[in-house]
């Protein structure tokens, strides 16, 4: 009878032993974040994809990766700019803060500058920063269809999906 418990002991430690080596593997291909290819599709049968450029300035960090969640979506493109008047901690901030979000993260549509311009919101330095985004943006990728500029301190008024179908309608008759 002992040598039967003995078999009996080593059958249920190795199933055990085994169910924990699966548990292990099964839990981190789950918790790794693991990249995947992009199925958002462009062209004329699609909704139009925006590019968004959001500036901000000193301590509008928050304001801007608020406002990037707030209109994000993975057909857009997004190019972040902190003023010349933000630090480069600043910038190394919002750059890891859009990093951690799991969707930024897999589809790759969200920058920041990493050299800065002055924002003013006054003159043509404005339009100079707005004309430069629009050139690295149509560097970076050019699948989109219409450019809108915001403020950190602007937040929108629409969804998304509001804007798709109101802008939709603009393209369709383009």
């Amino acid at each position: 009878m002992g040598v039967d418990r003995k078999w009996l002991f080593t059958l249920f430690s190795a199933a055990l032993l085994s169910l924990m080596v699966l548990f292990m593997s099964s839990f981190s291909a789950f918790s790794s974040p693991k990249a995947f290819p992009s199925l958002v599709q462009h062209g004329s049968r699609y909704p139009p994809a925006f590019a968004y450029f959001i500036s901000g300035g000193h301590q509008d960090r928050d304001r801007i990766l608020r406002l990037l969640l707030a209109v994000y979506h993975p057909r857009n493109r997004y190019l972040l700019h902190l003023g010349r008047d933000a630090r480069d901690e600043e910038r190394q901030a919002l750059l890891a803060a859009t990093r951690a979000v799991p969707a930024i993260r897999a589809f790759g549509n969200v920058d920041v500058v990493g050299k800065a311009d002055y924002v003013t919101y006054l003159g043509s330095s404005n339009v100079a920063i707005a004309l430069r985004a629009a050139a690295i943006m149509l560097k970076l990728d050019s699948g989109w269809n219409w450019f809108i500029t915001l403020s950190a301190r602007d937040y929108p008024l629409i969804t998304q999906d509001g804007m798709y179908a109101f802008f939709n309608i603009f393209y369709l008759l383009l």
